[in-house]
């Protein structure tokens, strides 16, 4: 009895110990006290994190007060909590790597659980960024995107809008959408576009699956209107959804992220602003190309080595200018790395030229032959009866073929832009015309014929003889733009400046020599050097164009790098002060 009585009371003893060391109770009785406690936890974490921003640099500060401006009330203390627990997530601070691009995620929050797989797959590739917020429809991305771009240069912007806009009206989306890519491509980043991914049909939930197909119907025209390239997630993950997306919503799976970062990143990978050199033979891309030996035009020669090369380039780490440079003449590279580094496209194309020296000289001097061949090899048209150069052989036909190739093999460089909605010719007003000496010549007489962006004259036209200079131009004058040195003898024997004359080059400034007068050399479309040439007319020609002979300064630097991005970019709609034509330039060369 004594015994039982002892064990009850140490066993009441213990579980009075037990009572006292034990916390009281931590779970809430009520509303007010659950509330208490929850203000009670983020009040510890607001402190703990503001702590936390206390120790960052300047840079990361300025980001952490942008996020808390623009995170909101449901992502700010999630963003808050994991910074806390020294957790990463879609919203870290990002210490640029100079040497690399950067690229600018913009997206819902499909697009933010994938950001973190695109960093770790681009990781020393590029920059990945994303945009300080969950970015919703496209109103609010209107409204938005200039805090979401920031100050910094973007070399890529990879962006989506439309799980957010499923019920937005398709005139009013593709609207909201066009606004959205002008916006951003004025930034001068290259833009991508990724197509919204799948939702499901959920009544409950107000998701219906088809709202996603007719908004990237309306999106797809949007891009093919502006040059933008599309990153196609919706085909990339529709084979999967059953085991990658989340059942009855629009997010997806750990594994499903992933899958979508790991698509992300190879597409951004492929697209990475870069220099593009490619070349094609004309006679493997051009249907009905064929060699024309009566003119030495052949496609190899007599040692099997390709005549008919063509080259082109791009650089789409520069701002783009949206416009194509047709070469004619033998590919320069130096030329084509400085059209390329002022946001020009460049082709070089192969075409029917060789006919000089074929021709009796009688025919030759009379004043309408050369021109007459000239336009004939530019376009493949019937225009002179001394030459038969079909379409196929002619300049127009070999671009518009060189061109639909660069399309179908280099879509990162946008080639698609040059071409009309059914592709059976070039975009014209958006072409540059250039050439050296006799390919300055058809440039200028093609587009007498044809109405063009621009024609860059190097040491030309020539065809002093000729009259086509004076006819009526298709091209209006102000874009003709010359440079010639003043030792060339076409520039000595009058050639040129008969040809600037009768362009009616008077009327946008005087002749300026370029290195007497800085840029913008009074506005002129007529410049000319006497840059030391050691007295040599042969090199003089050529001086003019970049290159070997090009004149170089004291520093090994070429002196005229400011008037060659003149040539090929100068506003069109900026002109020198008229004036008289010139007296000196004989005009009648026959004589």
């Amino acid at each position: 009895m004594k015994t039982l009585l002892s064990s009850c009371l140490l066993f009441a003893l213990l579980v009075s110990v037990a009572h006292a060391q034990s916390p009281a109770n931590s779970e809430p009785t009520n509303a007010a006290e659950a509330a208490a406690q929850k203000a009670k936890e983020e009040a510890e974490i607001d402190a703990k994190y503001a702590a936390w921003v206390e120790t960052l640099t300047p840079e990361q500060q300025a980001w952490e007060k942008t996020l808390q401006a623009e995170l909101g009330g449901f992502y700010l203390p999630i963003h808050k909590k994991e910074k806390v627990a020294g957790r990463s997530n879609a919203w870290d601070f990002v210490a640029d790597d100079p040497k690399l691009p950067r690229i600018l995620l913009i997206g819902d929050s499909v697009s933010r659980a994938y950001t973190q797989t695109v960093r770790k797959e681009l990781d020393g590739v590029a920059n990945v960024h994303r945009a300080p917020a969950n970015c919703g429809p496209t109103a609010t991305g209107l409204k938005k995107l200039d805090v979401w771009m920031g100050d910094g240069k973007w070399d890529v912007i990879h962006f989506n809008f439309g799980i957010h806009d499923r019920n937005t009206p398709l005139a009013d989306y593709k609207d909201r959408l066009t606004q959205l890519v002008e916006r951003m491509q004025e930034s001068g980043a290259k833009v991508i576009w990724a197509s919204t991914t799948p939702i499901p049909d959920v009544e409950a939930k107000k998701y219906v699956a088809q709202s996603i197909v007719d908004r990237n119907q309306v999106a797809a025209e949007v891009m093919k209107a502006h040059g933008v390239v599309t990153d196609d997630l919706f085909a990339a993950i529709t084979p999967k959804l059953a085991e990658l997306q989340n059942k009855d919503d629009v997010h997806f799976s750990g594994p499903g992220n992933e899958f979508l970062g790991q698509q992300v990143a190879a597409f951004l990978k492929e697209n990475l602003p870069q220099v593009y050199k490619l070349t094609a033979r004309a006679s493997e891309i051009t249907p009905g190309a064929a060699e024309h030996p009566e003119l030495g035009f052949v496609f190899a020669d007599a040692k099997g080595k390709p005549q008919d090369v063509q080259n082109a380039i791009v650089d789409t780490r520069v701002p783009q200018k949206g416009q194509l440079v047709i070469w004619l003449m033998g590919h320069n590279g130096v030329l084509f790395d400085r059209l390329a580094s002022y946001g020009l496209h460049a082709i070089q194309p192969h075409y029917a030229n060789r006919w000089f020296g074929l021709i009796d000289a009688k025919k030759r001097d009379d004043g309408e032959t050369l021109g007459d061949i000239r336009l004939e090899a530019a376009t493949g048209e019937d225009f002179s009866p001394e030459v038969n150069i079909p379409k196929a052989d002619g300049m127009k036909m070999r671009a518009l073929s060189f061109v639909k190739w660069l399309a179908q093999e280099n879509p990162e460089g946008n080639w698609g832009q040059f071409l009309n909605e059914d592709q059976s010719d070039l975009l014209w007003d958006k072409v540059i015309m250039a050439g050296a000496s006799h390919g300055s010549t058809t440039s200028a007489r093609f587009a007498k014929h044809q109405k063009v962006a621009r024609v860059v004259m190097f040491c030309g036209p020539r065809d002093q003889l000729e009259s086509w200079q004076g006819l009526p131009s298709a091209t209006p004058a102000n874009r003709y733009f010359g440079f010639s040195h003043v030792l060339d003898g076409g520039w000595s024997g009058d050639h040129y400046c008969r040809s600037w004359i009768m362009l009616g080059l008077a009327k946008f400034g005087p002749i300026v020599n370029v290195d007497q007068v800085p840029y913008p050399y009074e506005s002129s479309r007529r410049l000319i050097t006497d840059a030391d040439v050691k007295g040599n007319a042969n090199r003089a020609h050529s001086s003019v164009v970049p290159g070997g002979s090009a004149v170089k300064g004291a520093d090994g630097k070429f002196i005229h790098e400011e008037v060659w991005r003149y040539l090929f970019t100068y506003s069109v709609d900026e002109v020198g002060e008229a004036v008289e034509p010139e007296t000196d330039c004989r005009m009648d060369l026959k004589k």
